[in-house]
């Protein structure tokens, strides 16, 4: 009799514990996280970072997901295709995550998405601009970054149509981000009449200071009317410095990884000039949802949010509401493929089938002031047509 009792207060006990843990989860959003906290994305990574957590703090404020607590775990890819696969993996596996916010670069995403078609778990990735996310992503991989190739076709417009270049040097760095956005600048080029695509530069992710003043000075040699830089903040400062030592005369585009408020102005001088495109995000916007994501974001983390951070905000707010009807992956995916006109932060968001996001980028360039200060702004028709004219007088 008492080894019946003493099973049956055991069998209760372990349904008690196993009843609370379940409630525990059912009270809970578990959504993963995988961000660079180390490497040279780092910055960005830790951006990223910071505004999951505040967008975190937004919705437990009010009230969670279905007045579910929303939790986050972090796992750093150091932004390499196999740190980011051992990601998945353990926030799937140990941390029983519904969806997962990242990864953030190109080639992690890539390496990611055959493991979220195996688990079913899918991913919302705030950064990653591949093309190839289109074509060998799955239906569980998601982006609420704009693709390298709508980057590129709005850069090319401004380049090719507008201001009438017509000779380019293309400046790539060789892994998946450089590949994306300087492969369709290059279809674009190669489609437009009279286009003298002069070179194409690959340079490697290692590369130091004296490969960039190598390609400074066969940029100089060959003499092309504009340069187009698909490259890293690092890379593009060392760059840019040496072109400008070696006298480069030559208009210069970039694209929008280096369009970081902060970065743009610890170049100086040297980024004046400089056109570039980047997603929507303005810190200053009078929207009440900005206004305050942007207070937050500076008594956080001490600075201004730049677009990564907004879309990184946003990338959780999509992936935890997502949740709102189960944790299921089939009822999360149902909402993630269902999501229209979500107002972001940086900007509206609507998955086309293909999971990508259905937003444009903006042109900028970077001005110094009468004091100066270095600054960007959207390019303008006088912008615009000082190149054209100097291209016209060229000839």
């Amino acid at each position: 009799m008492k080894k019946i009792l003493v099973l049956l207060l055991s069998i209760g006990v372990l349904t008690a514990v196993m009843f609370s843990t379940a409630c525990k989860k059912d009270n809970v959003v578990r959504i993963g996280a995988i961000v660079p906290l180390s490497g040279v994305l780092a910055p960005i990574g830790k951006d990223i970072q910071c505004a999951i957590e505040i967008a975190k703090m937004h919705i437990n404020a009010e009230g969670g997901v279905k007045g579910k607590k929303v939790e986050v775990y972090y796992e750093d890819s150091m932004g390499l295709p196999e740190k980011g696969k051992e990601a998945y993996e353990k926030l799937v596996k140990e941390k029983h995550v519904s969806v997962i916010v990242g990864p953030c670069s190109s080639e992690v995403a890539l390496a990611v998405a055959p493991l979220a078609e195996k688990y079913k778990v899918p991913f919302v990735s705030p950064t990653a601009s591949t093309p190839k996310l289109t074509t060998k992503g799955n239906d569980y991989t998601f982006r609420v970054y704009p693709s390298d190739t709508i980057e590129a076709k709005k850069l090319a417009d401004v380049m090719f149509n507008k201001m009438l270049i017509r000779s380019i040097v293309v400046v790539a760095v060789k892994n998946e981000y450089g590949y994306g956005v300087s492969n369709e600048i290059l279809r674009i080029a190669r489609n437009t009449a009279d286009m003298d695509v002069k070179d194409v530069i690959r340079y490697s992710p290692d590369a130091i200071y004296d490969d960039f003043v190598k390609i400074a000075k066969k940029i100089k040699e060959l003499n092309p009317e504009a340069i187009v830089m698909c490259s890293y903040p690092d890379d593009a400062k060392m760059l840019l410095k040496a072109l400008a030592e070696e006298k480069v005369d030559a208009f210069k585009f970039a694209s929008s990884s280096i369009g970081r408020p902060d970065f743009i102005k610890s170049l100086g001088d040297i980024a004046v000039g400089l056109v570039y495109a980047k997603a929507q995000f303005d810190p200053k916007s009078t929207r009440d949802d900005i206004k305050r994501f942007v207070k937050d974001f500076i008594d956080r983390c001490g600075k201004e949010p730049d677009v990564y951070a907004a879309h990184g905000y946003d990338a959780l707010k999509v992936a935890a509401y997502a949740n709102e009807k189960s944790p299921r992956s089939d009822d999360v995916l149902r909402r993630l493929q269902q999501t229209k006109g979500y107002k972001g932060v940086g900007g509206d968001i609507t998955f086309d089938r293909f999971g990508d996001v259905v937003k444009f980028p903006k042109i900028f360039v970077v001005r110094k002031d009468e004091n100066g200060n270095i600054y960007c702004t959207k390019i303008t028709d006088e912008d615009i047509n000082k190149v054209k004219d100097a291209i016209l007088n060229k000839k």
